[in-house]
């Protein structure tokens, strides 16, 4: 787990040194869609470093795969 947190920290002190002086000079609007962006990323990197079986990207995409195909079927019913 502290091996997890050490990866984790590393990556988003690079990730936050890289972007905080681009923040500065960026809109509050950008900032706001950069905030919410950053929210499954937390989530994400606190299920990595706690282990927990909590719904990850994958279980999302398995979750939305039955719709996407409906979907295709309703554009392209041949390919069915």
């Amino acid at each position: 787990m502290l091996g997890k947190l050490i990866c984790v920290l590393l990556l988003s002190a690079g990730m936050l040194i890289y972007d905080i002086p681009r923040l500065k000079k960026s809109s509050s609007h950008d900032r706001i869609v950069y905030g919410i962006m950053m929210l499954p990323l937390l989530y994400l990197a606190f299920v990595f470093i706690a282990a927990k079986s909590w719904p990850n990207l994958d279980s999302i995409f398995n979750l939305l795969s039955k719709p996407a195909e409906q979907i295709v079927h309703w554009l392209n019913p041949q390919q069915s």
